[in-house]
């Protein structure tokens, strides 16, 4: 009998077991159970705290404050031995679990400064770590790892540089190069003023051995010197731009003849006469231009200031947009030949001083009663030439707000004697009135 009772209670017992170790294996129960697992767990978890063994927060940022001496003295840390620290705290779990680097802080603090005069000053400072975020307060600052900091201090300086050309490549002497154009003319260099001061010079640097042929760009990096020539070469300065473009105008070289002119100049006078000097100018322009390029036309002589005792001129070379002159000759002088002509002073009669171009609205009334004139030309001419075959024309064109008694220039022509010229300017006297 005992014995089967004790056969009937070991399997009661196998069953229970196996009902119990079943219940794993049905999904509702599992997650039931997780959920009051988690419960539990987090209720003990919120019952304790990290006052024996405190959490650490990584990665937080070290912030080094600069007191109000310290600034006035425009100071600036431009490096230091580490950027973050490790924050130790302790309190609730549940809070501290919670904390971000961005929290906390670990701040240093430098009041006074005594500069060195060579380079960035070094400091160690202690490190103390705070809080910074009010979201998340009830928790205790612990310690922090590292303790201090060092850091390298100096005055903050800014100084603007001329960019000066150091750009070499191939020549060819068919060629004019002009001086490299720089897409910037200076450059703001700031840092340390222990490094900034050392700079003497900032040049733009390119080198190729290549023969330039036509106009190029180049791109040139900054590389800035000290007064022996010497690269400054300091990772704390910091340049407003790095490189600019430079860019070198090439252009053929010609020589050319230098080609005078005259204005209020018989049309009939012989070229020939003029003799320049220089005769010729060396200038550099776009290949096209000078295809068909004859000469270069120099500014004109005024005849009215030409007579037997004054020939000699000295005139301006200009040159076309886009031509460069390499000679450097921005004067010729003209000489004119009058060998073989002669001047004759001649009275013009008021019957040969005519009016032309008058306003509808303006009556114009010449009251000089006479000109007298220096009259420029061939022996041959003018020994024939008289009062009468001499003329002066008032033109009134831009005139229309003359009024009342006006002196106005006038323009000498001549009848049969088309090659002579007046010397000097001439005017009349003219009463305007209107209709």
């Amino acid at each position: 009998m005992r014995r089967l009772l004790r056969k009937k209670s070991a399997g009661n017992s196998r069953k229970s077991k196996l009902k119990i170790s079943g219940l794993f294996y049905n999904n509702k129960f599992v997650m039931i159970f997780s959920v009051v697992a988690a419960l539990v767990l987090w209720f003990i978890m919120s019952l304790t705290n990290t006052t024996e063994r405190p959490w650490e927060v990584n990665d937080v940022p070290i912030d080094v404050v600069l007191s109000s001496s310290a600034q006035e003295q425009n100071l600036k840390v431009f490096d230091q031995s580490a950027n973050t620290a490790t924050v130790s705290v302790s309190g609730n779990s549940v809070i501290v679990s919670r904390l971000q680097p961005t929290d906390l802080k670990a701040e240093a603090r430098l009041d006074t400064a005594k500069l060195s005069s060579t380079g960035l000053t070094e400091y160690t400072l202690s490190l103390t770590p705070a809080k910074v975020s009010n979201e998340l307060s009830d928790y205790t600052l612990v310690s922090v790892n590292p303790r201090e900091v060092t850091v390298w201090v100096d005055a903050y300086q800014e100084t603007s540089y001329p960019i000066e050309d150091g750009i070499s490549y191939g020549h060819d002497d068919k060629y004019f190069y002009n001086t490299p154009t720089l897409s910037a003319e200076s450059v703001t260099i700031s840092g340390p003023k222990s490094s900034v001061s050392k700079i003497e010079r900032v040049v733009a640097e390119y080198s190729t051995e290549d023969v330039l042929t036509s106009t190029q760009m180049f791109a040139c990096p900054l590389v800035a010197y000290d007064k022996n020539g010497e690269k400054v070469d300091d990772k704390y300065l910091e340049f407003s731009t790095k490189q600019v473009d430079a860019t070198v105008v090439v252009s053929p070289r010609s020589e050319v003849k230098l080609i005078p002119s005259g204005i209020n100049m018989p049309a009939s006078f012989s070229n020939t006469r003029f003799s320049v000097d220089p005769e010729t100018i060396m200038i550099a322009a776009p290949e096209d231009a000078l295809k068909n390029l004859e000469g270069i036309t120099l500014d004109p002589v005024d005849f009215s200031e030409v007579n037997l005792s004054n020939t000699k001129f000295s005139v301006k070379v200009s040159l076309p947009q886009g031509f460069k002159n390499i000679s450097n000759t921005f004067l010729a002088d003209v000489d004119i030949d009058l060998t073989d002509y002669e001047q004759k002073s001649l009275e013009i009669p008021a019957g040969n001083i005519t009016v032309k171009n008058a306003a509808s609205t303006q009556s114009v009334k010449v009251t000089s009663d006479q000109l007298q004139v220096l009259a420029v030309g061939p022996e041959s001419q003018i020994s024939k030439l008289a009062s009468s075959d001499v003329y002066a024309t008032l033109d009134m064109s831009g005139q229309e707000k003359a009024s009342g008694t006006v002196e106005l220039p006038v323009t000498i022509t001549f009848k049969n004697a088309s090659g002579c010229w007046a010397y000097g300017k001439y005017t009349v006297n003219a009463t305007v009135t209107k209709n």
